[in-house]
C-alpha cells in the first residue's frame, strides 16, 4: 500500500527538522571549538627544549617570561604554515618578536624550510615530540598564541593567520599588553 500525500509531507517535515537540528548541532560544536582556540585561556607550559638552530642550546620557557610574546607553531610539513608565512615575515619586519615552535618535525627539514622561505622567528624551539602541543591540546597547525608577561595565554588563533587578523587583533593586543606591563 502506498503512502498518502499527507504521510509524504510528514516524512519531508521530519527529514527537514532532522537536517536542521543536525546542522545546528554542528554549528554549535564548531563555534565552541573556534571560541576555545580564539578566546585564550590557560598558561604557557613550563618546558625546556633545544633551539632549532642549535641542538646543544637548551631554552627554558622561563627564559622568555616577563614580557608579552607572539608564539607561532609551525612545521615544514604543514602546507597551511606556508600560506601564513608572509604575514609572519611582515610582523617580524615591523619589529614584532616572534617565538617559533617547530612541531613534530625533522630538524634538518625545518632548517631547510626556514632557509628557503625566510626565518621570521627571533628564536625557534625544536619540539620534535610535540610536548608543548600536547600540553596545550593542539590538534592541527598552524596555531598562533599571544601570551602575557606572566605566561597566561591571552589569545589563540587556530589556522592560517591572515593580515586582517594580525593587524586588527594580534598587534593591538600585543601593544596593550606591553603598555600595561
Amino acid at each position: 500500500m502506498g503512502k498518502t500525500a499527507a504521510e509524504d509531507r510528514e516524512i519531508d517535515v521530519k527529514n527537514s527538522v532532522t537536517t536542521w537540528l543536525a546542522a545546528g548541532a554542528l554549528l554549535v560544536v564548531a563555534g565552541s571549538v573556534l571560541a576555545r582556540f580564539n578566546a585564550g585561556g590557560g598558561d604557557w607550559p613550563a618546558v625546556t627544549l633545544t633551539e632549532l638552530a642549535d641542538a646543544d642550546s637548551m631554552v627554558s620557557s622561563a627564559s622568555f617570561a616577563g614580557e608579552p610574546k607572539l608564539i607561532n607553531f609551525w612545521g615544514s610539513w604543514c602546507v597551511a604554515c606556508r600560506e601564513e608565512h608572509a604575514v609572519l615575515q611582515r610582523l617580524s619586519e615591523a619589529g614584532i618578536a616572534l617565538l617559533g615552535v617547530n612541531h613534530l618535525d625533522e630538524r634538518d627539514d625545518a632548517l631547510r624550510w626556514l632557509d628557503y622561505f625566510g626565518d621570521p622567528y627571533e628564536t625557534s624551539l625544536y619540539d620534535s615530540a610535540g610536548i608543548i602541543g600536547e600540553a596545550l591540546d593542539l590538534e592541527a597547525l598552524p596555531v598562533t598564541l599571544v601570551i602575557d608577561a606572566e605566561g597566561a595565554i591571552r589569545y589563540r588563533h587556530l589556522g592560517v593567520l591572515d593580515k586582517k587578523t594580525a593587524d586588527t587583533v594580534i598587534v593591538p593586543l600585543l601593544d596593550n599588553l606591553r603598555r600595561d606591563h
